[in-house]
């Protein structure tokens, strides 16, 4: 029983310690028209699936970003060859993440879906789920879903 309470304390603290630098989005926001070199024909959209962390990362950080990429390239592989899909990842202790980060209106460590200019912030869902690329493939394609509903 001191095992399992002592592995539990250090699990908690480690993905609270992983989860203090996220910030999360109040809904959608709206974020700066996003330009691609990749010619792009007007029916489509850009799907940019953007994760911001820190130089310094535990597994799980690593293990989101992985499966965030794993499941951008499976999801919308041929989008990804035309350009119109993409996976980025960004240093936000760096000038250029920094920037990103700014031009979206991200705080913190962060995984936003970007479609039609909607920023969809699916960072908590995203570390939850972080070993189960399934999972974070369905909250992708269920952000990028959204984007394409009309209000």
């Amino acid at each position: 029983m001191k095992h399992f309470l002592a592995i539990s304390t250090v699990l908690a603290m480690t993905f609270l310690g992983c989860s203090l630098n996220a910030q999360t989005i109040s809904g959608a926001q709206t974020a700066p028209s996003i330009k691609s070199t990749a010619a792009v024909s007007p029916s489509s959209q850009l799907i940019e699936v953007i994760y911001f962390h820190f130089t310094r990362r535990c597994v799980t950080c690593n293990t989101v970003e992985a499966n965030s990429k794993l499941a951008v390239n499976s999801l919308y592989a041929d989008k990804v060859k035309t350009g119109e899909a993409s996976f980025k990842s960004y240093n936000l202790d760096e000038a250029e993440g920094k920037a990103v980060a700014d031009k979206h209106k991200i705080g913190g460590q962060a995984l936003v879906v970007v479609t039609n200019g909607k920023v969809t912030d699916i960072t908590g869902q995203a570390f939850i789920n972080a070993k189960d690329l399934s999972k974070i493939q369905a909250e992708i394609k269920k952000a990028v879903d959204n984007s394409q509903v009309k209000k």
